[in-house]
């Protein structure tokens, strides 16, 4: 039998039809007996209907793209088929329900089952036992063992009686057995059955959850906003274990002040927004920045301007990400470079907002946080908590008739002064969001605002220092092609540069971490080292590009590969563009 890389399996119909379920059962499972694997979902910006598709690869190695073919389509309406049905290749099948009626051109070379999915669900008696039935029916034409699916099965239904799950079983049982039937011996070749591992399966946004509860997160303030809702979703579903709190706002100005409040007041806090949001944020932020307060805020990026299109990917907040906020404004701006990195980069925000005393924006996508990947159990000791300057005793008594105030400002070499917070005895704890003196009380004269805007200035020195900036694939500086991307190109950059290389090119890929302050020096030997830099990015005016052109000045070398149509990239556009500018 023929020994397959991985496979890909989509499903699609109408949302509501139970289509993104089937889709987490296959991965769940699949998760539990060591497959690696990275879901997508694309779907309508509605409440209920609207073409929906959930799409899963399965793989023995890591994978951290979707792939560009499907091996299995199942398919729910003829809509489906019309999309979609191109996708399948010579040789892969696809299952549709033969309740509709089922029209696909029988010349393309691929398996077409029209199977009793609507059937089997009225025989045991439910219409949403659909999806039960695909999956059996899927789990069978992929060659997948059915005791693992029956004990999830068990485990998913067990809460609504043994009738349940007895039903949910056999209508597994009857589409995995007339899927095998109709393939007559036929079959897609085969997975090499991979080893237990402790992994973990979920969206980069819940990722990005658990990364604040082991950052010592307690409080989330935050509005609903495709598509980083989930982040707070699953804040609300653990809070209680942690002692924590999460307040659902009535906007995102709100959600954005209440956790600079509780910044402000000593506890690790962060909100969770998109574009729009974001943009109604800028006011705190430039408060945020004057009053060093730490905050951290998460922007799960989606495809604008304004309500733009809600359920599709882009990375166009780039440039509002690091200039939002009026004035003078500095602040960090992150970007997660994996569904992994979600965790542990989220981490380090709110360490970086400490030791900074300042904003931290971290930026994820649509495609990370809304998309759910097998990734390595997480450690939860790599990121040490670090609080930075924070005073919580032994300050001097203080004489007031002297005015020897706690120095909240104080004007310090590495532009970080020591915090205290309320509460803590002898400790200064005026903030305001006017230009202030040493002790923070407001000061307009030319001396203080010189001091304290150079003071602010001079501690974002050391940012590029307290992180990894970017991830490379190979430390070797030379090379003819450089790749660079950010936040969900990742995978898609990563199986381009692999694929060049078998060609024999010398290529390498770096994906960016740090944004703001831009990592210019460490980022130096890379781009020197490189005869060209085509930098991958998901928007119209290369907001990435527009970073290394302000900070390089090989202006010639940095090409650009834009897409902003709502889809991720494929390994192949990359490659192809690739072999054109080599």
């Amino acid at each position: 039998m023929e020994t397959k890389r991985d496979f890909i399996w989509k499903m699609g119909g109408q949302q509501g039809q139970g289509v993104e379920s089937c889709g987490e059962i296959l991965g769940r499972v699949l998760a539990q007996e060591g497959y690696s694997l990275f879901s997508q979902r694309l779907f309508a910006s509605r409440i209920k209907g609207g073409h929906t598709t959930i799409a899963l690869r399965i793989a023995t190695k890591e994978v951290a793209t979707i792939g560009e073919h499907v091996d299995c389509l199942v398919a729910l309406d003829q809509e489906t088929i019309d999309l979609h049905g191109h996708e399948v290749p010579k040789g892969g099948v696809i299952i549709a329900d033969d309740a509709f009626h089922p029209k696909f051109d029988a010349h393309s070379g691929c398996i077409f089952l029209a199977l009793p999915i609507t059937e089997l669900a009225r025989k045991y008696g439910s219409m949403q036992m659909k999806n039960i039935a695909a999956l059996g029916m899927s789990a069978g034409v992929l060659g997948f063992p059915e005791d693992p699916f029956y004990g999830f099965i068990a485990e998913r239904f067990g809460k609504k009686g043994e009738e349940i799950v007895s039903k949910n079983k056999q209508i597994f049982k009857d589409g995995y057995d007339v899927a095998i039937e109709k393939l007559q011996g036929v079959s897609l070749g085969a997975l090499a059955t991979p080893p237990k591992k402790d992994q973990l399966y979920l969206l980069g946004n819940e990722a990005a959850a658990l990364g604040a509860i082991s950052a010592g997160a307690r409080f989330m303030a935050s509005y609903p906003i495709t598509p980083a809702s989930e982040i707070m979703e699953y804040m609300i579903k653990v809070v209680h274990k942690i002692n924590g709190t999460v307040v659902q706002t009535e906007d995102e100005l709100s959600s954005c002040m209440m956790a600079m409040g509780a910044g402000y007041a000593g506890v690790r806090a962060f909100t969770a927004t998109s574009g729009p949001g974001l943009s109604l944020m800028a006011e705190s932020i430039s408060m945020a920045a004057m009053a060093e307060i730490p905050v951290v805020i998460i922007d799960v990026m989606r495809a604008g301007p304004s309500t733009g299109m809600a359920t599709k990917v882009e990375q166009s907040d780039i440039r509002y990400a690091i200039a939002s906020g009026h004035g003078d404004v500095e602040k960090i701006v992150l970007a997660a470079s994996s569904i992994e990195d979600c965790y542990y980069i989220t981490q380090e925000a709110f360490n970086l907002a400490e030791e900074f005393q300042t904003p931290v924006i971290l930026l994820s996508d649509l495609q990370f946080g809304m998309c759910k990947q097998s990734v390595p159990a997480f450690d939860p000791d790599r990121i040490a908590i670090n609080r930075g300057k924070l005073v919580t005793e032994g300050l001097p008594e203080l004489d007031t008739a002297k005015k020897a105030y706690f120095h909240r400002f104080e004007d310090v070499e590495d532009g970080i002064s020591p915090r205290t917070i309320p509460g803590v005895k002898n400790g200064m704890f005026l903030s305001t969001g006017l230009e202030h003196n040493v002790f923070g009380k407001p000061a307009e004269g030319q001396a203080d605002r010189v001091m304290e805007m150079n003071k602010r200035h001079r501690k974002f020195a050391g940012v590029a220092k307290a992180i990894q900036p970017f991830t490379v694939a190979h430390e070797d500086t030379d090379c003819d092609l450089l790749l660079v991307g950010v936040t969900s190109t990742n995978g898609a950059i990563e199986e381009a540069r692999e694929e060049l290389e078998a060609q024999g090119k010398k290529v390498n890929h770096l994906q960016l971490r740090l944004l703001s302050p831009f990592p210019t020096e460490a980022l130096a030997p890379y781009i020197n080292g490189a005869k060209k830099v085509l930098i991958v990015e998901e928007d119209l005016t290369a907001q990435l590009r527009e970073l290394f052109a302000i900070n390089f000045a090989c202006h010639d070398k940095l090409l650009s590969l834009l897409q902003y149509d709502g889809t991720p990239f494929l390994a192949s556009t990359i490659v192809k563009k690739a072999e054109e500018v080599y």
